[in-house]
């Protein structure tokens, strides 16, 4: 029984407790030796007992099953927001008026959806471990602009590519997707708390409380592509400029989680921080013109540096069964350093133009989560 969890090791310890406190000596049993002993009641005896104070009960019954699982899974479906910080950079200017027609604030993604999913053990009553991943898809924003024959790309590329100046139409389009995934070990401290019934073994699953300490590592990857097309002309001769970018973050984090259950209900929040190493990199599709032919060549560029990962969720659950329940919250997650697809746009026509990358863009998601999940 060395390795069995707390709430058993201690089982005959909680009944000795209830007996010497609810029940007379006279309950007692005698070993063959013939010495005095408790001996546990049997469920119906404990039931019927009246509750005990409670300190003495508390102290019976805390870690014994509190929590009343081992092992959880969780899945969650993820609905997000996107916010980018990338700047307002002009993308296109209606030479009619002078004004931006597309600015990359044009670009932020509308709602997306993902996944996330956790699975979980306590390998002692108070140290565990614990796998997760969560990917969001579908992160997609465009703006579009017509004119007659007015719209063009900023100089000098907009003046030097003929489909990137007098054009009829613009469309800009921006793809994005995020994985994360993680490794935590965990230090858990369960708290249990007496029912409005009062204090008993038989409602000791009722009211548990339980703070997990976390430290690990995470890694998260944000894959993007931003492509920028105008047409001009009668039939309309299309010309693109298309960039894709890739940006890795990974380090060690630190968090804390909570989680607060009374029958069938639970609170559980977390916050996790960490700063993270980044590699960044970004590449530029060949730009051509229908009538001036090649203008840049393919292109590309990489660095390195330091970013920050920083997740928070607030979660309600109601508990359908001991094993099964229902979960509704919300998120933030916020990545800075990152390398954006709609910041790598260089307009420039110098030699080395487009070999550049800005890696100082950051994003900022947050949104609902709907899910289940299993504790036993």
């Amino acid at each position: 029984m060395a390795g069995a969890p707390k709430r058993r090791t201690h089982a005959w310890a909680a009944a000795a407790c209830l007996l010497a406190t609810a029940y007379p000596p006279s309950m007692a049993a005698s070993r063959d030796d013939g010495e005095n002993a408790l001996v546990a009641p049997g469920p119906e005896a404990l039931r019927d007992t009246p509750p005990l104070p409670d300190d003495a009960c508390l102290e019976v019954i805390r870690g014994i099953c509190c929590p009343d699982w081992r092992r959880y899974a969780v899945f969650d479906v993820l609905f997000l927001q996107r916010n980018n910080q990338a700047g307002d950079q002009t993308l296109v200017t209606d030479a009619a008026t002078g004004l931006p027609a597309i600015t990359t604030q044009d670009l932020q993604p509308a709602v997306a959806t993902g996944f996330r999913g956790f699975y979980g053990s306590l390998l002692t009553d108070d140290l565990g471990w614990e796998i997760g991943y969560l990917g969001v898809y579908g992160m997609f924003g465009q703006a579009t602009a017509t004119g007659p024959d007015t719209l063009e790309m900023p100089a000098p590329l907009g003046l030097a590519v003929n489909n990137f100046n007098t054009a009829e139409s613009a469309r800009a389009t921006y793809w994005s997707t995020l994985n994360m995934a993680e490794v935590n070990l965990l230090r858990s401290d369960c708290c249990q708390e007496c029912g409005p019934t009062g204090c008993r073994l038989t409602n000791c699953r009722s009211h548990c409380h339980c703070i997990d300490w976390l430290a690990g590592f995470v890694w998260a990857g944000l894959d993007e592509q931003a492509s920028l097309s105008m047409a001009c002309c009668s039939p309309p001769e299309p010309a693109a400029y298309t960039v894709r970018s890739t940006t890795n973050l990974f380090g060690p984090q630190i968090g804390m989680r909570g989680r607060r259950q009374w029958e069938r209900w639970a609170m559980e929040g977390w916050w996790k921080t960490a700063v993270c190493g980044t590699a960044g990199s970004q590449s530029g599709d060949p730009i051509v013109g229908t009538i001036s032919g090649l203008e840049r060549p393919a292109v590309s560029a990489s660095a390195v540096g330091v970013g920050f990962i920083g997740t928070l969720n607030a979660t309600l659950i109601y508990r359908l069964t001991e094993t099964w329940g229902l979960r509704a919250g919300y998120n933030l997650i916020w990545l800075t350093n990152a390398t954006l697809a709609p910041t790598q746009w260089d307009f420039g026509t110098a030699v080395g133009a487009g070999t550049g990358i800005n890696d100082n863009g950051g994003l900022f998601l947050h949104g609902a989560n709907l899910g289940v999940e299993a504790r036993w």
